[in-house]
């Protein structure tokens, strides 16, 4: 390795004896990863560098050189001098550090070969690095506040302002809560391969009576009529079935899933009082549709109770698709009774429509 000299070293000769030069510095120096081309120079820092490898091509020295003495080196600016492109690189041993250490490739403007230079400054690494974003401390607060039904930005530096804490930007709340969610609930646009991976890790039934389970599926990947069909439930909610000859069915708006409506199959008690097979999710309304969630149920009666099930009475509104899927499955219907919430809704839209109520 050379001995590094002073700015008063007049020698112009690099292989014999390396003047310490002095680095080139821009006012966008401090900026992390920035490339920076710049031949004019504004400034020069104390910073003296030796010379301490020479590579017959610049691939090998960059490769070199983002490992040099096994740390890691980030390119900062690009300089271009008499003597040829000066490409910088400082050390980034943590997001945030501030350590001193440089080095640079001299890519020659009168030959092919690349000489690494290295600043004359120690490391330090013992510099903490600024905290960046929200701190953690915090984050624990905005969670709990989500989980109490703050769930927006607006809402949660409100709570922040009454608890006196130091707010962050909404901008900061706003990125936290979609990560927060993304990991609660799952990505928000979901694929027809994250659906199939899902409902083939739920489909083991499991012991607790309560935790639901996927009963059946059919996922069709298709790019020209993609299609999915999961009937989800739980031991406690198809024991429902067990007692009943009769079936309610129906789809709901109220109740979505990625903007598809939810189907919902159950039975009723004496008190009129609404007990749930389980739910389907579907991309469609159709008899096809209808006709798997009644095979489902069916299917996971005998399953679970090894008995056959086949109710002879479906409640529903006037669907036809909801009474065909039925036939379907269970081959006969013996009652067909109309959903009554459906004829008086009828019977209050027809009255509504009479413009001369006297008559």
């Amino acid at each position: 390795m050379a001995e590094a000299l002073s700015d008063d070293d007049k020698s112009d000769s690099i292989d014999s004896v390396v003047p310490a030069d002095k680095e080139e510095a821009t006012d966008d120096d401090s900026g992390e990863g920035d490339i920076i081309n710049s031949a004019k120079k504004i400034r020069a820092s104390d910073l003296s560098y030796e010379k301490v490898n020479v590579f017959s091509d610049g691939k090998c020295a960059e490769e070199e050189a983002v490992n040099y003495n096994n740390f890691k080196w980030t390119c900062c600016k690009i300089n271009d001098t008499e003597q040829g492109t000066k490409k910088y690189y400082k050390c980034n041993f943590k997001r945030g550090s501030n350590c001193p250490a440089k080095i640079y490739l001299l890519f020659h403007a009168n030959n092919f070969e690349v000489t690494l230079f290295q600043a004359i400054i120690q490391h330090d690494h013992t510099t903490e690095s600024e905290q960046i974003g929200i701190r953690i401390e915090l984050k624990n607060v905005i969670v709990k506040l989500f989980q109490n039904g703050y769930t927006t930005p607006k809402a949660i530096l409100s709570e922040l302002d009454k608890l006196k804490i130091i707010q962050p930007k909404a901008s900061q709340i706003a990125s936290f809560l979609a990560t927060l969610r993304k990991k609660l609930y799952g990505p928000a646009q979901i694929s027809l391969n994250y659906i199939k991976n899902w409902c083939i890790g739920k489909s083991i039934v499991p012991n607790d009576p309560d935790e639901c389970f996927v009963a059946n599926y059919y996922i069709k990947d298709d790019d020209d009529d993609p299609l999915f069909r999961l009937f989800v439930t739980t031991r406690n909610l198809i024991k429902n079935c067990l007692n009943s000859n009769h079936i309610c069915a129906d789809a709901t708006y109220k109740l979505i899933w990625q903007g598809y409506p939810v189907l919902i199959v159950g039975t009723t008690d004496k008190q009129c009082a609404f007990h749930p097979f389980g739910i389907a999710l579907c991309i469609n309304e159709k008899t096809s549709d209808f006709e798997f969630m009644f095979k489902s149920v069916q299917l996971t009666v005998e399953k679970l109770y090894n008995i056959s099930y086949c109710p002879i009475i479906l409640v529903a509104d006037a669907s036809g698709a909801i009474t065909n899927g039925f036939i379907n499955v269970f081959n006969v219907v013996e009652k067909r009774i109309m959903c009554w919430f459906h004829v008086t809704k009828n019977i209050d839209t027809q009255l509504n429509a009479i413009k001369d109520k006297k008559k």
